[in-house]
């Protein structure tokens, strides 16, 4: 896998983060792919209208949070790719303190030029699940 592609893929997971902090639905689904699978504590939810919903779902959740990604692990080739990375949450109006922490397992796949996410499956840390 060529280091561009890492790049991009670690940009798109910036820009997953940004959407997520902004609220802005337009921003998080122009991430995904259109048969993208989210899964985590909330369920599963696949394609255009169950993200949208998961979005919707997590609104409160994600009001007023600053979600950083690290320790990313990439590989793949010019068509797909997996990523491993570390999930933080700060509260970013209260308090500086930390939410949640997990992990991401994601799927990506290289549609039209644009690295997409396939599939994200979250695992939050045992001291932050509910």
């Amino acid at each position: 896998m060529k280091g561009e592609d890492k790049v991009e893929i670690q940009e798109l997971t910036a820009r997953y983060a940004n959407a997520m902090d902004d609220t802005d639905l337009d921003s998080w689904m122009a991430t995904w792919d259109a048969n993208g699978l989210w899964k985590g504590g909330l369920g599963d939810f696949q394609g255009t209208d169950k993200l949208k919903k998961l979005f919707a779902a997590l609104g409160e959740r994600i009001k007023n949070r600053r979600h950083v990604m690290t320790n990313f692990v990439i590989e793949g080739d010019d068509a797909q790719a997996t990523q491993r990375c570390y999930m933080l949450v700060f509260d970013r109006v209260n308090e500086a303190r930390l939410i949640a922490s997990g992990v991401y397992n994601d799927r990506l796949i290289k549609s039209d030029g644009k690295w997409k996410f396939l599939e994200r499956r979250v695992a939050l840390d045992p001291s932050f699940r509910p």
